[in-house]
């Protein structure tokens, strides 16, 4: 961390939040791991929420990352009670990025069946990170190929 607002209550029951705080020491193990994830990402509000634990009470925070002026700020929100954490970050976070690789696609222009395939390949590969996505094209006796 960079910047504290002491406006912010402490996450734990000790204030730990201050300049050069490193993450690991606040969060759990993968929600650092996901923080650490995100911050490399090209475009960090499509990853908006991120759901963190912080690694002494357990308690469950939104991440939210902004880029402004070329650094990162990281605002975290408690989680309600009521909510459920995981469903409402996974979906939202899965529509964010969907809606990105179908502006691409429609983006495109008509005409040209192999760079829609190649788009769709390169979208596909990008949402799952799968190591092999490929485009089939059947024919009519039902066998197909690789496009």
């Amino acid at each position: 961390l960079t910047m504290v607002s002491h406006a912010v209550p402490s996450v734990g029951e000790h204030p730990v939040l201050g300049i050069g705080t490193d993450v690991r020491t606040i969060f759990s193990g993968p929600s650092a791991s996901a923080l650490h994830k995100a911050l490399g990402f090209g475009e960090v509000s499509l990853l908006n929420p991120i759901l963190v634990h912080c690694k002494t009470s357990g308690k469950p925070f939104y991440a939210i990352i902004h880029r402004v002026t070329g650094s990162l700020i990281i605002d975290f929100e408690p989680v309600k009670p009521y909510e459920v954490p995981m469903t409402a970050a996974g979906a939202l976070q899965s529509y964010k990025l969907a809606a990105k690789a179908i502006t691409r696609l429609q983006s495109l222009p008509s005409g040209s069946l192999e760079r829609l395939c190649d788009t769709m390949v390169q979208e596909v590969f990008e949402l799952t990170g799968y190591d092999r996505v490929m485009a089939y094209k059947f024919h009519d006796d039902d066998h197909g190929e690789v496009v």
